[in-house]
């Protein structure tokens, strides 16, 4: 007789409960962890069956962040499913913030810019092409989207989110999970909760927020992931709130999360927490302490090296001091998830009918660069670029080297387009004068002298500054060109004290101004950096984040005006370090009382040198054209909040030029109980207008 798990007529709760029952506590375990292949392992031609045998007691995941084979990927499944007692298969997962991490995938713009085009449509697309590539590849789950708010630009993390905004955040993350899960692939939001905010700007450290303001901000797009996208996995965040960390917080995860959100799907713990509740919070003494506390908490999988769902742990379930309850918990849901990913059914992945990197699929790339770009500033109308100007001197350790963003595979490097390379196809070398001027974070005098020289020679400057956020796994920070080394500046575990551009970049950009011509900068950044100083004298700079592997391009032709900049600013850039936080959905009293702006030359109040606020604020951006805004209208009067209120503007293109607008809508209360917030971003829409339409 077969058994009900084996049946693909049942449900797969039933499948999975009959499976539990067959299971021991061994079993168990294994499919509360990760396997440990290593990246020479799957990189193998041919995987050894020892790999898979090696870990026969941490088979119920694996995490593939390197360009396995689906022959490879096949070929553990069939050990999983053909030489274990109860044939399990193994669910793959992996990474997918701006694009599959996989050698062979496109990459997309990152997130901070992606949240720029202000386009559901476009984010829907983009997480679409990901899904698909993820399940071609044989993923079944992806560690995307990022959910948490960038409220202090410090962080290096920065980078991953959608910006400031939970409204902008929540729709942004709703359209991304529902387009990898139209695929068939599980997205795994992160990181729940409150999460980028830390201390001092630094990963991992305390979140300090009261429970209303963790209410309004920061659960918000975590709720609207479970309870509007149906998202099928969460990974908590590394850190604590209110003196708990969140992955032993029975409150966050099991009495909101899975009480009151309703959320039904698996969580995976982020890699290493359950172990840092014991070596970095200090809440537990040892491994089974650490365990216990992440099962009470509701955490299905430990990632990446058992510890807490280690062996200790497992004799302590065998001794009765760990509930098997909380085990059999966690399992279930696992299995759940399997049957219903059709794990059990169609364990092996066909190899792909569609190929990778589809000319559709680079196009959409190119197009998601070009809105993801924001235009702050275009004095005297220098761009965009007339097809016949003479020489450019194409100057920063940016303008020959690709920022895609961490999480990206370092095969996938060698698919991208640098400025440089886009540049010197249209104009010809001879036309393109290129000097590095420095590096991300050093550089010499003689560097520096190049690119003054290429500058006088030249009848502008396009200057790439920012950030290198390409790591894979070694930090050299000697920026040595020749060997591959350069700083890592911006990332996951980079965080930085100060918001001046990294190294000598801000000399570099003061020394080719100093020659008269013309300058355009270029700022690829995975956070937004303090440019008072380029806003006072550089006549016009794009903000262009990491726009992805064919961001060259879509430079280029912003440059040269094939297409006006659409984007506008999802985190606000502050004037200085000492400003934040500079978010724009601020309190009343948040923006000083006396308004009465100071400097050195005549002090002032609230800052005495100074005046608050952001420099470019969120929502900020220019285009080659000009819009108007009429004819403002309410659908009825404002009463009960939960009446249905249409708003209804014109908008019309003043301009000479066709191009896109994002339309933002900000509401706040005149007065309240509780302080209301000065504005709140409610409404977002993205039209193309030709001129005088």
């Amino acid at each position: 007789m077969t058994p009900i798990y084996q049946d693909p007529n049942r449900s797969p709760e039933e499948r999975a409960e009959d499976l539990l029952r067959r299971m021991t506590p061994e079993e168990k375990f294994a499919q509360m962890r990760l396997m440990n292949v290593t990246a020479a392992e799957q990189r193998q031609a041919d995987l050894d069956p020892a790999v898979a045998e090696r870990n026969a007691r941490r088979c119920g995941q694996m995490y593939n962040c390197d360009s396995m084979t689906v022959a490879n990927r096949n070929r553990l499944q069939d050990w999983a499913v053909n030489r274990t007692r109860l044939g399990i298969p193994v669910a793959i997962h992996g990474e997918g913030l701006h694009g599959l991490r996989h050698g062979d995938a496109v990459v997309f713009p990152q997130s901070v810019g992606m949240a720029c085009a202000f386009d559901r449509d476009l984010t829907r697309q983009v997480a679409e092409e990901i899904g698909r590539e993820a399940r071609d590849a044989g993923f079944h789950l992806l560690y995307a989207p990022d959910l948490d708010l960038a409220r202090d630009p410090r962080w290096g993390r920065t980078e991953e989110t959608f910006g400031e905004d939970p409204y902008l955040t929540g729709e942004m993350g709703v359209t991304y999970i529902r387009g990898i899960q139209s695929q068939g692939v599980a997205a795994c939001v992160k990181h729940y909760v409150a999460h980028g905010s830390p201390e001092a700007g630094l990963n991992l450290a305390p979140v300090h927020l009261g429970r209303r303001e963790f209410r309004e901000l920061m659960l918000p797009p975590f709720a609207r992931a479970v309870v509007e996208a149906g998202a099928e996995a969460v990974m908590p965040a590394y850190s604590e709130w209110d003196g708990v960390p969140i992955h032993a917080s029975r409150r966050l995860t099991r009495d909101l999360l899975r009480g009151e959100l309703g959320f039904r799907g698996i969580t995976v713990s982020d890699y290493g927490a359950v172990k840092m509740l014991c070596t970095f919070h200090r809440v537990a003494e040892d491994e089974v302490a650490a365990g216990k506390l992440a099962l009470e908490a509701g955490i299905d999988v430990e990632a990446r090296t058992p510890f807490g769902y280690g062996e200790k742990t497992e004799q302590a379930a065998r001794e009765g001091r760990i509930s098997m309850d909380r085990i059999d918990e966690a399992v279930r849901r696992l299995l759940i998830f399997k049957f219903r990913h059709g794990l059990f059914d169609r364990p092996f992945t066909p190899e792909p009918s569609v190929p990778f990197r589809r000319p559709e699929s680079l196009a959409l790339a190119r197009r998601a660069g070009r809105e993801s770009v924001v235009l702050l500033k275009n004095e005297n109308g220098l761009l965009p670029l007339s097809p016949a100007v003479g020489k450019i001197a194409l100057i920063g350790p940016n303008a020959d080297a690709a920022q895609m963003g961490d999480y990206t595979a370092a095969e996938a490097m060698a698919h991208c387009v640098t400025l440089r390379r886009a540049m010197t196809e249209r104009l010809g070398a001879d036309r393109v004068l290129y000097a590095k001027g420095c590096a991300v974070a050093g550089g010499d005098d003689a560097m520096l002298r190049e690119a003054v020289r290429a500058a006088e020679s030249a009848d502008l400057a396009v200057v790439a500054l920012g950030d290198n956020s390409n790591f894979y796994g070694g930090v050299g920070w000697g920026d040595a060109a020749e060997n591959g080394q350069v700083a890592i500046t911006c990332g996951e575990g980079f965080d930085s004290a100060s918001l001046d551009l990294p190294g000598r970049q801000q000399e570099l950009l003061e020394a080719v101004a100093a020659t008269g011509k013309p300058v355009i900068l270029i700022l690829e950044t995975g956070r937004p950096y303090a440019i008072r100083w380029a806003d006072e004298h550089i006549p016009a700079i794009l903000q262009a984040w990491y726009p992805g592997e064919q961001g060259g391009y879509a430079l280029t032709e912003l440059l040269f005006g094939d297409e006006c900049p659409c984007g506008k600013l999802s985190v606000s850039i502050p004037r200085s370090v000492g400003h934040l936080p500079c978010c724009y959905n601020r309190k009343p009293s948040a923006g000083g009382y006396y308004h009465k702006p100071g400097s050195k030359s005549s002090p002032g109040r609230d800052y005495v040198f100074d005046t608050p606020g952001a420099l470019y604020r969120f929502g900020y951006g220019l285009s080659y054209t000009t819009f108007a805004y009429s004819n403002l209208t309410l659908s009825r009067n404002v009463g009960r909040a939960e009446d249905p209120l249409t708003v209804t503007v014109t908008v019309k293109n003043t301009g000479m030029r066709a191009a896109k607008e994002a339309v933002l809508l900000y509401v706040t209360d005149e007065y309240c109980r509780i302080t209301p917030f000065t504005e709140q971003l409610k409404g977002f829409d993205k039209i193309e207008l030709s001129p005088g339409e």
